[in-house]
């Protein structure tokens, strides 16, 4: 609620919060600003399988070892071309780690077309990257 607040009253941004299946299955709470690109997100219980970011139980570790209120916890990069992303970032020794996500339409926020993969950490300098792609209805 802190960051929400943070960033709709000093920053001017406006998010929506996730409802549904998602934030229960990853165990966090996930609000998205989709003109910005910014989502944030909070650990609130141990996922119910295993997310392709978020990891609630990582993050919490993050956040316990900052001692503090937040940590940038991942880059997400939203691309045009999916399979052209994943195969420039391997030709330059990116790998992808876990299986791709996709899901055929969401109708919270009007998407379609989602796709998402997670970048392996040890070739990201240990920072949580993934591409995503998806339409906007």
């Amino acid at each position: 609620d802190r960051a929400l607040g943070l960033f709709k009253n000093a920053f001017g941004l406006e998010f929506t919060e996730v409802v549904g299946a998602a934030p229960e299955i990853a165990g966090c709470r996930l609000a998205l600003s989709f003109d910005k690109q910014l989502e944030l997100i909070s650990p609130v219980a141990p996922p119910k399988q295993e997310t392709n970011p978020p990891d609630p139980l990582e993050l919490k570790r993050r956040l316990d070892a900052s001692k503090g209120d937040a940590v940038l916890y991942a880059v997400i990069y939203k691309v045009k071309d999916f399979d052209a992303a994943v195969a420039h970032a391997a030709a330059h020794g990116v790998r992808v780690t876990g299986d791709k996500l996709e899901f055929a339409r969401d109708g919270q926020f009007g998407l379609s077309n989602l796709e998402e993969v997670a970048l392996n950490e040890d070739d990201t300098l240990g920072i949580k990257m993934a591409f995503v792609k998806y339409d906007r209805d």
